[in-house]
């Protein structure tokens, strides 16, 4: 947060979400991979429709978070109940696919969901899943309106929203065109490791969200004996 006031472009709300956003879809994670499958199974346009599917919960979602920001971040109950939810989500798929590698030979494809047909549809799904954005979106906004990096208002609001859109957005190309260019230089298939590396992601995924709810379990009780 320290850099995010150091370096954050105050006048071009635009660019700090665009910004933010960018960092945020870069690093490995389940959509990302997902998108990184549609492309290599499915080519370039069902790629932008799945995209397009990501973003448009992400646009309902900021635009909502941006005016419940500030009672969010309060309600210590509700976002620990999200991070039980998602652990238990991202354990349950982990566990999926695990047992799905240890009993089949062959690992699953998009092809074997019916989902998949519809990418845009597929990503509405996911992203939906998707509750941690929630209290990460709710904590970036209370961060920005109360060191006014962000002015509170309608316009730099927009502003703000269309960039983070932006941001996915160019974050989950640059991710699935490089990977793609990746595997294809090197001749992998990724349909052959996908049940394996889900399981290893999920199962990774889920411990770390256990280490994280541990230890702010742990400091609120600690914070209540002071």
């Amino acid at each position: 947060m320290k850099l995010l006031r150091k370096y954050a472009p105050k006048d071009r709300p635009l660019l700090l979400g665009m910004g933010i956003s960018l960092m945020g879809s870069l690093p490995l994670g389940y959509i990302n991979v997902i998108s990184l499958q549609v492309l290599t199974e499915q080519g370039k346009w069902a790629s932008l429709f799945f995209i397009a599917g990501i973003i448009t919960i992400q646009f309902f979602v900021l635009n909502f978070v941006s005016k419940m920001a500030l009672w969010l971040v309060n309600q210590k109950k509700l976002l620990t109940a999200i991070d039980l939810f998602t652990f238990v989500f991202l354990l349950f798929v982990g566990i999926y696919f695990l047992t799905d590698t240890i009993n089949n030979n062959k690992s699953s494809t998009l092809s074997d969901f019916k989902l998949a047909q519809y990418p845009f549809f597929l990503a509405v799904f996911l992203n939906g899943l998707n509750f941690i954005q929630w209290p990460y979106w709710a904590g970036i906004y209370s961060y920005l309106f109360r060191s006014e990096i962000l002015l509170k208002t309608k316009k730099s609001n927009t502003r703000f929203i269309f960039g983070a859109v932006l941001g996915t957005t160019l974050g989950m190309l640059f991710f699935a065109h490089v990977g793609n260019f990746i595997l294809m230089s090197s001749k992998i298939n990724l349909s052959n490791f996908m049940n394996l590396f889900f399981s290893v992601l999920f199962l990774t995924l889920a411990l770390v969200k256990a280490i994280k709810i541990t230890v702010k379990l742990n400091f609120t009780s600690n914070r209540r004996v002071v």
